[in-house]
């Protein structure tokens, strides 16, 4: 295509020049007024066919001709276009992601985010903090936060992984919180293990509690092979925690919520450790770093005292349901907390059938 396409229109008007023809003559020989004609010389309307047709019949070239002339000046327009240059990159780069595979984009469809078509593509390098797609793979490829370990029993696709870390960052943005006070640590733990014995509305309550003690707090679905449980981290001077809800059960969502406020206070906002600030913690299946091993210690303490579960563990051979909910029921614990620690610790009692079961179920809306 030519560096430069003028309009028919100004085509025509110099054939009228040459052979001494007027506006006003033309218009009369194809029966248009006057002042459309002008226009179209002007290069301010189009040749439609109804008009090329009527040029051919006046003997101004055939109407393919004109109709021809027209199209490659509306598509060298286009080409020249601000929002269709922006429009067919988009598309372009949308493609490819899906290409590719970089980005679960039927993830993000389903998060209610406004991101649907290529329009959103804007959307979804904002996620990712950057401006283009080259940034976007290099984001992608740099992605190694020092605190997530890949698990040897799930399988786990790595794009997915990042989707939902930078969704979680993004959407803590989004969240309103109180200011952290570290000073109210008991109280916090002690309003969210009473909330877990009630076991009603838990996800809704416990985000109000942690919202008024500073903490930012919501689920987040995963998308497939993303084996991660949940995240901590620091959004400016508010902790933040995101749960995936892989478990839909009270005592899983307990202690892995009791977990990320290990971080929280153990880690994140320790004012002996500040070279844990700015980092990201993650949960999947390994354990094999020693601040899992602290947030685990944290959870499991916090949930049920140390001095509690050994006086337990030593006046109990075995451990029955009507053992377990009298004891839950004494300290206010709910039973399958109790339940959950102690199929944990004596695996023989996971895969025995329990009325505790049924009450451990997390409802989710």
């Amino acid at each position: 295509m030519p560096n430069k396409i003028i309009h028919p229109g100004i085509t025509l008007d110099n054939m009228l020049n040459e052979r001494s023809l007027s506006q006003r003559d033309l218009a009369s020989r194809i029966d248009v007024a006057h002042s459309l004609l002008n226009n179209i010389l002007k290069g301010n309307r189009n040749i439609n066919v109804q008009i090329a047709i009527s040029l051919e019949s006046a003997g101004f070239e055939d109407a393919n001709y004109w109709l021809m002339k027209q199209m490659e000046f509306n598509l060298y327009q286009a080409h020249k276009d601000k929002n269709i240059i922006r429009k067919t990159k988009s598309i372009k780069e949308w493609n490819t992601i899906e290409e590719k595979g970089i980005v679960p984009l039927s993830f993000f469809k389903k998060q209610n985010i406004g991101i649907n078509t290529s329009d959103d593509i804007d959307k979804v390098y904002s996620i990712y903090g950057v401006n283009n797609y080259e940034g976007l793979e290099k984001r992608i490829n740099e992605f190694n936060p020092t605190y997530f370990r890949k698990s040897s029993k799930f399988s786990e696709n790595k794009h997915n992984v990042v989707a939902w870390s930078l969704l979680a960052k993004y959407k803590a943005n989004q969240e309103i919180a109180s200011t952290f006070n570290r000073s109210k640590e008991k109280l916090l733990l002690k309003e969210l293990k009473n909330c877990f014995y009630k076991n009603q509305d838990v996800i809704t309550k416990s985000k109000k509690i942690l919202s008024k003690h500073g903490v930012k707090f919501f689920t987040l679905n995963r998308p497939p092979q993303t084996p991660v449980e949940g995240k901590s981290f620091m959004f400016e001077d508010s902790p933040v925690i995101v749960l995936s809800l892989r478990y839909k059960r009270l005592d899983n969502f307990a202690f892995t919520l009791f977990h990320e406020l290990g971080h929280v206070f153990e880690h994140l906002t320790h004012p002996d450790r500040p070279h844990f600030r700015n980092e990201e913690f993650f949960i999947n299946s390994s354990n094999s770093e020693i601040v899992e091993f602290q947030a685990d210690n944290y959870a499991r303490n916090n949930l049920i005292e140390q001095s509690l579960w050994s006086d337990f563990i030593n006046l109990n051979e075995d451990f029955t349901d009507e053992i377990i909910i009298d004891f839950a029921r004494k300290h206010k614990i709910h039973p399958g907390i109790v339940r959950g620690r102690v199929c944990f610790e004596y695996n023989e009692y996971y895969r025995k059938r329990s009325t505790i079961t049924t009450l451990n179920k997390l409802k989710v809306d």
